[in-house]
């Protein structure tokens, strides 16, 4: 089932997907966004495997069938990688949303040196969490072992856009801890 109604920011079609599962903080969305916590996952996963039927190579659907899978896993105990083959094919179909929680799960599957590229794209397209994840990880160490060559110029850059996106006390209190960071790590290279 689909809704007809369009929102003409977007001019998208809001599906029965975008209204059951779609993250409020998607840049991609078309909807109003639904908390984590309110997913009825087996409707939205029901929903989206619809939707995706009439628009298979859609990457916001993609996204947010993973979203639903990785909830329903999560909350059951079951595998969710079914839901990392969604969103592989959402971040490499380029959406945004997709590309940083891709970079985000395979972080937590010890993947890092895989993570690293997608979070990067995340962020060059804008994404204020992917925008300090990013430079977070790389001032962490946590990508030291990936021989990557990082541009200290492009994160501090990543830091400035963020800062236009940032709001409240402790967005802007990791902003200024991650700007001392990075400068700490600009001050230690060769």
């Amino acid at each position: 089932m689909c809704c007809c109604l369009s929102l003409p920011a977007w001019g998208q079609a809001i599906t029965a997907c975008d209204w059951e599962v779609g993250h409020p903080s998607d840049p991609d969305r078309v909807g109003p966004g639904i908390s984590s916590s309110e997913v009825d996952t087996e409707r939205a996963m029901a929903a989206c495997r619809r939707d995706l039927t009439a628009d298979p190579d859609n990457p916001r659907l993609q996204y947010q069938l993973a979203r639903a899978i990785v909830y329903h896993a999560d909350r059951t105990g079951m595998s969710y990688e079914e839901g990392m083959l969604y969103l592989a094919q959402s971040a490499a179909g380029g959406h945004t949303q997709a590309m940083f929680v891709y970079g985000l799960m395979l972080l937590q599957e010890s993947r890092a040196c895989e993570a690293a590229p997608w979070m990067r794209r995340a962020a060059e397209a804008g994404l204020k969490s992917a925008r300090m994840a990013y430079v977070d990880n790389v001032v962490g160490g946590r990508w030291a072992e990936c021989g990557m060559v990082f541009d200290v110029d492009a994160m501090a850059d990543f830091l400035d856009a963020a800062g236009d996106q940032v709001s409240g006390y402790y967005e802007n209190m990791l902003l200024g801890a991650l700007r001392r960071e990075l400068a700490v790590l600009e001050d230690a290279m060769p």
